[in-house]
């Protein structure tokens, strides 16, 4: 064990991480009578170094589990017999022992616990983190070597934090075990809500979405195991969608509480609002704009009493705004790709690839509109996360995908939700050579050229994951695709 740690603090050390070494060189330490020889000849030398070992050792355990997902998913939409109460438990079980696995790693590869960490700690110290970034001096009490920088998250989050920080007294361990539990029970109940969800549509439904929503790697690692705050935004997500179809103020409530821990969500209020006017039909769009809005009420005060807890001027939002300047792994990255290989200016298509997406979405949110149904809304829903995921946003960090995942996996035939799910999958994939090479070589390398096998990679998965009727249904469009771009010509002229 203590020259396992020792060669974790030399490896940091060589990649300038010098909080992380010195925090591996103290456990280093603390474990230095538990040596195991297996351990010492495996990093004796410190042999992770070496690239062909490191994304081996990254990337075989992830490709397993990603493996038995898919063919999990696509099993199930072929399976002949019906799907039993049992069968769907047991696909319950097994994300939540996952979860239970990862609850000990240290997270190495972001440092966003930490920083939620050292906001928490500036709040309790009554310093507002979202004006005054933390001090250098401070995050050398933890793992973690980012710049000070202004608080992202959002304001429910931020108090949260200062909780968890309170009660830990700025221990290490004892702050990321609480981060760590409260992502995990997140993740956990999120598991439980697509449970349910699902069982409205019967045991083959719910089944289906346990696997796309929880049998996924980034699913487990980072909310248990790395404790990104998206869990706490998806949960309450997840708890909207649940309670959408009662009409009841527990779900507007539900999606200002997961604006608040990360504004993401909030576009998703056109999809409650379209839902809503739709259902109370019967009287004027006046009245029912009213109504709405009164409804409304209880949930918009509760973000905004959340809010000015911490808001002072807009500078509140100079955090969130610095993270704009960001680009990688983007469909549109592959338009970019080509651009840099035939040495043209593409801007139109990459408008083109951007406005896709968002375009969907409105085609989504209209079907929605005309025929105001459960699953109408949860397409919907998907279809708006991926617009912010895919088109607004510059880049895209893995766990993003959880955003798109948790509606998605409410719909889980869908064959939106079967593409999104593999990107999910071959995501972490994708992020290595960033995470690897992010100094040192050509950014189009590390951030811009991975997204060509990502997407196309994904494409490809979801064709094979398609139930038979769509497979068919694929095969006969591509088989008709050259008469109708021979039309298409003959028109033109």
């Amino acid at each position: 064990m203590s020259y396992f740690l020792a060669a974790a603090d030399a490896r940091y050390g060589q990649m300038n991480l010098p909080n992380q070494a010195a925090f591996f060189s103290r456990l280093a330490n603390v474990a230095a009578d538990l040596p195991i020889p297996l351990a010492h000849a495996l990093t004796d030398g410190n042999v992770f170094t070496h690239d062909a070992l490191y994304f081996l050792s990254y990337c075989l355990p992830l490709a397993i589990p990603v493996a038995a997902a898919a063919w999990l998913l696509r099993r199930l939409s072929r399976i002949d017999g019906p799907v039993t109460k049992e069968m769907t438990d047991r696909l319950f079980l097994w994300p939540v022992l996952f979860s239970a696995a990862c609850l000990p790693s240290v997270p190495v590869m972001t440092q966003d616990l930490w920083f939620s960490a050292l906001w928490g700690d500036q709040i309790i110290h009554g310093i507002n983190p979202y004006y005054v970034p933390f001090t250098p001096e401070r995050a050398e009490t933890f793992p973690f070597d980012d710049p000070p920088a202004m608080m992202t998250y959002g304001p429910l989050w931020a108090v949260v934090s200062a909780l968890v920080m309170a009660l830990s007294g700025g221990n290490v361990w004892l702050t990321g075990l609480l981060f760590k539990l409260i992502q995990a029970g997140a993740w956990i109940a999120g598991l439980d809500i697509v449970r349910r969800i699902g069982r409205t549509g019967g045991e083959a439904t719910a089944a289906a979405g346990l696997v796309l929503f929880g049998w996924l790697p980034i699913g487990h690692i980072y909310s248990a195991g790395e404790a990104h705050n998206d869990m706490a935004m998806v949960v309450f997500m997840l708890l909207w969608l649940m309670r959408l179809p009662l009409g009841d103020r527990a779900g507007p409530l539900a999606l200002a509480a997961s604006a608040a821990c990360k504004y993401t969500s909030a576009v998703l209020v056109s999809v409650d609002l379209l839902y809503r006017l739709r259902m109370s039909g019967g009287r004027g769009l006046k009245d029912r704009l009213a109504s709405y809005l009164l409804r409304g009420i209880p949930a918009a005060a509760f973000f905004l009493a959340v809010l000015f807890l911490f808001f002072r001027s807009p500078a509140f939002f100079d955090g969130v705004r610095g993270m704009s300047g960001w680009q990688w792994l983007q469909p549109v990255d592959m338009v970019r790709v080509a651009e840099r290989l035939l040495g043209l200016d593409l801007a139109p298509l990459r408008w083109l690839v951007r406005g896709a997406f968002a375009a969907f979405a409105l085609w989504t949110l209209a079907i929605l509109y005309r025929r105001p149904v459960a699953g109408n809304a949860w397409k919907a829903a998907t279809a708006v996360m991926a617009a912010v995921v895919f088109s607004v946003s510059t880049h895209m960090w893995p766990w993003f995908m959880l955003w798109v995942l948790a509606p998605a996996a409410l719909v889980p035939s869908w064959w939106f939700s079967r593409w999104i799910f593999a990107v999910a999958a071959l995501a972490p994939f994708a992020i290595v050579p960033f995470w690897r090479y992010e100094t040192g070589l050509d950014p189009f390398l590390t951030k811009t050229l991975p997204a060509l096998p990502l997407y196309l990679g994904a494409t490809l998965a979801a064709i094979w994951m398609l139930d038979r009727k769509d497979r068919i249904a694929v095969g006969a469009w591509a088989a008709a695709l050259p008469q109708r771009l021979r039309l298409a010509r003959l028109l033109r002229f």
